[in-house]
């Protein structure tokens, strides 16, 4: 079972009328007395679907636990992660023997993630996908960022942080992220008054990128707040008398509520915030999407946790609406 590229970038022009198309697989193998939990992602992140017996893994030496070795794909080695372990489940050998290794694309980090099986794909509206609450359900909320449920029935299906599974599985992947936050504080920047006296809104629904987003705007002097959806950004955007004390916008595409694309239509056919600067910052980095995003308004396009691009894109914004010509 394979998903090929131009497939999964097919999916992604549902983003443009706040559309998503969903994989949905389980962890655990279900029993006669189990049904084990739903859990799902975007389509547009999975490159392939593959069947675990068919790859050989090598080990890796000094990883995570979560790590279980690496595959190799057509000349490329990827690592795989033990997604049921990371969630508190142990496969059997011969669990891992019939299980699937979806291999995913974020921020350009090829990774593969061993699940039980996949359940299908079903097409989303994102204001179908609500943010993470308590449930009476077996799942680890922390490792939830949000829910919705399987098409025509009350059974949840649950998102998972995956940013913070890659901050979790793989530490010196997060130690990296983390001290780029830190170090940018080390240099000065000349921010313009705009800039330096605004401040920046932010829409991001994982809270690890949350916390690194904080750290970088904090190390750089600048004021933030950041919103947990799409939907919170713009109502805040919405309650404001005029934009004057907002210096740039940054949103995420994935959101419960209002995806990305939502924010920046809404944003642009108001007239108060027409103008704004706009960046999307996400792991959804492929150029179609990009491209995209920019047709439809956005002003800078920056893959997730890039401390020196999101520095970078900073400057562009005031070079391109602060800076007098």
């Amino acid at each position: 079972m394979t998903t090929t590229l131009e497939q999964v970038e097919k999916t992604a022009q549902l983003s443009k009328n706040n559309q998503m198309s969903l994989m949905i697989f389980q962890v655990q193998f279900p029993r006669e007395d189990y049904t084990p939990p739903y859990y799902g992602m975007n389509v547009f992140k999975v490159r392939e679907v593959l069947e675990g017996r068919a790859y050989d893994l090598s080990e890796m030496p000094d990883t995570n636990p979560l790590i279980e070795g690496m595959i190799e794909l057509r000349g490329v080695y990827l690592p795989v992660i033990d997604l049921p372990k990371w969630m508190g489940f142990e496969m059997t050998d011969e669990e891992r023997e019939k299980s699937i290794i979806i291999v995913s694309d974020f921020s350009h980090n090829f990774i593969g993630m061993r699940v039980a099986h996949i359940h299908g794909v079903e097409e989303k509206d994102w204001a179908d996908i609500k943010p993470a609450s308590n449930y009476n359900v077996d799942v680890n909320t922390n490792q939830v960022v949000n829910h919705t449920y399987l098409d025509g029935t009350d059974t949840l299906c649950f998102i998972l942080d995956i940013e913070k599974l890659l901050i979790e599985a793989m530490p010196t992947m997060a130690e990296k992220i983390f001290s780029s936050a830190k170090d940018v504080g080390s240099q000065t920047y000349d921010f313009c008054d705009k800039v330096a006296q605004g401040e920046i809104l932010f829409a991001e629904d994982s809270k690890s990128i949350q916390k690194y987003m904080g750290m970088v705007f904090d190390q750089l002097g600048l004021k933030h707040r950041g919103f947990d959806n799409g939907r919170l950004l713009l109502d805040h955007v919405a309650s404001l008398e005029d934009l004057s004390g907002v210096s740039i916008i940054f949103t995420d595409l994935e959101m419960p509520m209002a995806s990305g694309h939502t924010v920046i239509k809404e944003l642009r056919s108001q007239l108060k915030s027409r103008n704004i600067p706009i960046v999307v910052h996400t792991s959804m980095t492929s150029d179609n999407n990009s491209r995209e995003v920019l047709e439809m308004g956005a002003d800078f396009f920056v893959g997730k946790v890039d401390t020196g691009l999101i520095v970078d894109t900073i400057k562009k914004v005031e070079a391109k609406y602060y800076t007098a010509p």
